[in-house]
């Protein structure tokens, strides 16, 4: 009996699948710049991914005067690893012009994104057409080529390209909710841009136009809609969850690194589901700010529910990442987490 509690005691003490601290994945701001003037209000739109367990997410919006207002969020969309919260604010026509914060907090994690707030004339819309992928499918490691246009306003209903504009492509998994830039690419002289990428694994691709300085509040930010690329490959998915904490401290400090270790089983007939997978050997990489160079700094192997934990000195600010690289590509894949950026100062 004795034992039997013993097991029962680390049972309740073993991590749950996939379980990792709240992060912040992605905190999107739209539209940006935001118009203000004239008669008609703007509604302003703040969307977060976050994944782990998150409860609530916890947000506020600081005007150029320091003063704040409140925002209430709302959980839109789960998927197995991660959900998108959302919340709206109405900036009114006397709203102060300049520069505006967000910060955003779900659990222990808080970002902070600036964006812009313009009493100017109706800035000239924007949007990009006719995003398209070749070849669809495509082998994984394959070549992906993504294309598209970049247009403007011209006048009321008339759109024309718009040249010497960077746009960048964004990825998103099957299963994932959050964007990640792969590439930018600048348009031609007719507002079109084609970008050569390798093909990973399957998901939803977007192009987006994030307006410059030089550009001020004269146009509109603007995402394409989403189109999807099937990447052929042999082997099961994998996906690493994986949290790094503290983000900032001095340096030398130690960063504990926690995550699990995942493969897509795919049963005949019933439901695919996400299940541990143990006895691997995954390797945690750091890459300093502004170096492009990565090196590994250790590696552990998962355990029976899949999960690692990792702690190492932080030497100077820069991303960090864990990589499973499989032994039998044909039998799962390999897999690359989320970047987590820790800061030493």
């Amino acid at each position: 009996m004795r034992i039997i509690r013993h097991l029962l005691a680390r049972l309740a003490r073993r991590p749950a699948l996939g379980d990792a601290l709240v992060e912040i994945e992605s905190v999107e701001v739209d539209p940006d710049p935001v118009p203000i003037g004239g008669e008609d209000t703007a509604e302003v739109t703040v969307e977060v991914v976050t994944s782990g367990p998150a409860a609530e997410v916890r947000g506020e919006l600081t005007a150029p005067d320091e003063s704040r207002t409140r925002l209430r969020f709302e959980c839109v969309e789960r998927t197995p690893f991660e959900e998108r919260w959302r919340a709206g604010h109405v900036f009114g026509r006397d709203a102060a012009a300049g520069r505006w914060r967000v910060a955003v907090a779900a659990g222990d994690a808080v970002e902070e994104r600036e964006f812009e707030v313009h009493a100017e004339e109706k800035p000239r819309r924007s949007r990009i057409e006719g995003l398209e992928l070749s070849p669809d499918p495509v082998d994984e490691g394959s070549p992906l080529t993504v294309s598209g246009r970049l247009e403007a306003t011209t006048g009321e209903d008339d759109w024309g390209g718009l040249p010497e504009r960077t746009v960048a492509l964004l990825f998103r998994a099957d299963d994932m909710l959050a964007r990640r830039e792969v590439a930018r690419v600048v348009t031609g002289r007719s507002g079109r841009f084609d970008a050569t990428v390798t093909a990973a694994e399957s998901g939803f691709w977007s192009a987006e136009f994030r307006v410059s300085a030089e550009d001020g509040a004269r146009v509109t930010s603007t995402r394409s809609a989403e189109v999807r690329s099937t990447v052929r490959s042999a082997g099961a998915r994998t996906r690493i969850t994986y949290s790094a904490k503290p983000k900032s401290g001095r340096p030398g400090r130690k960063a504990t690194h926690t995550g699990t270790l995942l493969v897509r089983v795919e049963p005949a007939g019933r439901p695919a589901r996400w299940d541990p997978l143990p006895q691997q050997r995954v390797r945690l990489w750091f890459d300093p700010a502004g170096s492009g160079a990565g090196a590994v700094q250790g590696s552990a192997t998962t355990g029976s529910n899949g999960g690692f934990t990792l702690r190492k000195k932080v030497p100077s600010t820069g991303d960090w990442h864990v990589r499973f690289d499989s032994q039998a590509p044909a039998q799962r894949r390999s897999c690359k987490s989320p970047v987590r950026k820790l800061t030493a100062s």
